[in-house]
């Protein structure tokens, strides 16, 4: 009973410490769920949103440069924006509006624009800039300054800091708990195929594979005796709710060894039921580099690959979202009705997945399938365009 009183009672000034943590991450950098927030609204009422913060004369403006194509209005409005000193946040608002309507390559271009008239020397400027490597390394220098080190020591969650080590150390070594280093045993001296939801098929040399490792996202039970089976399956929160309402989501019949989660607190709550080995990806909360939007899977994985040094990774069967189209069976959206239907949002802006996977194969980091080489080679610009040719109400 003492025991427990004990407990409690140092728990409180824990409580108070993250409540006050809380309060001002979001005053001052968290716009996460804000944002989030206002991307899931009806585009009807993302448009009444910012009538009310931007003015019926800037919205006519942004509506114009919609219609227009004229970029020199996003000039003037992101310069009137600034003359009326709008918070930080409504900025994003913009940017995710242009996304939620699909229109990319606009949305490209304002984001660019606003990241050549934001501070250079704030959090936020690394918060919205894109990742590559110029931008890590005003990062390394930003992140000696005082101003940093407080954020960095009082107010960023553990994740979120394992995140900018990787993102500043993507070369290096890391210090790995107990799971991390039988994971990394498991990886040791493997080159890695990371197999995604497109229904292409792939054809591996049998003798290649003795060496490999198979890697695959959420479910294992739609895939047939044709398909590469996963020797490791990641979860994001949606597949890790499944993984424990369906008996079958992930069969342990062909290879399936390792089981790691993206989501924290499932991973607490579901790794005690759990058959396979297991582990939680700790490096993913990206707080960088991302203007606010959540990582895809895909992204997480190879932020996860990083820390293990493998032999190589590489990656087939994706497109960055190019196709609705996926495996029967996969996931959520797991017929072709409900494919068709799915929708992406700012929640996971598609620049953003671009740019990482981009960073990653000039970095070498990963190597890509024909495909997705092609994709990223073409650039960005010709990516978008065909982004909106997909997603656009046509």
């Amino acid at each position: 009973m003492e025991k427990k009183f004990i407990n409690k009672f140092f728990q409180i000034p824990k409580f108070i410490f993250n409540y006050i943590r809380k309060k001002v991450r979001t005053l001052f950098f968290d716009y996460k769920i804000t944002i989030s927030k206002f991307s899931v609204q009806k585009i009807s009422t993302q448009k009444k949103i910012l009538i009310k913060l931007i003015y019926k004369r800037n919205f006519s403006l942004l509506e114009n440069c919609i219609q227009n194509r004229k970029i020199e209005g996003f000039r003037i409005l992101l310069r009137n924006l600034q003359i009326f000193h709008k918070k930080k946040i409504i900025f994003i608002y913009i940017y995710s509006y242009l996304i939620n309507i699909h229109e990319y390559r606009l949305a490209n271009i304002y984001h660019r624009l606003l990241c050549q008239i934001i501070n250079k020397n704030c959090f936020f400027y690394f918060q919205i800039s894109t990742l590559n490597q110029k931008n890590i390394s005003k990062f390394r220098l930003y992140s000696q300054t005082f101003k940093f080190r407080l954020i960095y020591m009082f107010l960023l969650f553990r994740d979120e800091k394992k995140y900018i080590k990787t993102i500043l150390k993507y070369n290096r070594h890391f210090k790995l708990n107990n799971k991390d280093k039988e994971y990394k045993k498991y990886l040791k001296n493997k080159k890695i195929n990371v197999i995604g939801p497109l229904s292409k098929k792939i054809n591996f040399r049998k003798k290649k594979l003795r060496n490999d490792i198979i890697i695959r996202f959420k479910n294992n039970n739609h895939l047939t005796n044709q398909d590469y089976h996963p020797d490791i399956t990641y979860l994001n929160g949606t597949a890790s709710k499944q993984y424990f309402k369906q008996k079958n989501f992930l069969s342990s019949g062909k290879n399936l060894k390792w089981v790691v989660y993206i989501n924290k607190s499932l991973y607490k709550r579901y790794k005690i039921n759990d058959n396979f080995n297991n582990r939680f990806a700790d490096n993913t909360a990206a707080i960088l580099f991302t203007c606010f939007t959540e990582l895809n899977l895909l992204q997480k994985v190879l932020l996860d690959l990083i820390l293990f040094n493998p032999k190589e990774i590489k990656l087939y069967n994706f497109n960055i979202k190019l196709t609705k189209k996926t495996q029967i069976g996969y996931g959520i959206n797991n017929t072709i009705k409900k494919q068709m239907k799915s929708k992406i949002t700012f929640n996971h802006n598609q620049i953003v997945m671009f740019d990482f996977i981009n960073f990653f194969y000039k970095k070498r980091i990963a190597l890509l399938d024909d495909n997705l080489k092609s994709i990223i080679s073409n650039g960005k610009d010709d990516y978008l365009k065909k982004l909106e040719k997909t997603w656009k109400k046509q």
